[in-house]
């Protein structure tokens, strides 16, 4: 499976999401549940084709996790006193 290219709004979804886990903690836990869930069923959603494909990976909840941790780290970086 290809893990390293996706749609780039994918990337921008999961950018943001760590932004705005910055001023609401409580999506951290609810990305980590919602990105677990789709590698424990072996599948992956996507919303904006209204698909969902069957085949994840560690790797590629790994990746899609980093992504939210970057936009997490540039904020935290940016609001920093």
């Amino acid at each position: 499976m290809r893990i390293w290219y996706k749609d780039p709004v994918y990337i921008v979804i999961h950018v943001l999401s760590g932004v705005m886990a910055y001023f609401i903690p409580v999506i951290i836990p609810l990305v980590m549940f919602y990105h677990g869930l789709q590698y424990m069923m072996d599948v992956r959603f996507f919303g904006f084709q209204g698909e969902i494909r069957s085949g994840n990976s560690f790797e590629h909840t790994l990746l899609k996790l980093l992504e939210v941790l970057a936009g997490y780290l540039m904020i935290k970086l940016v609001m920093k006193p």
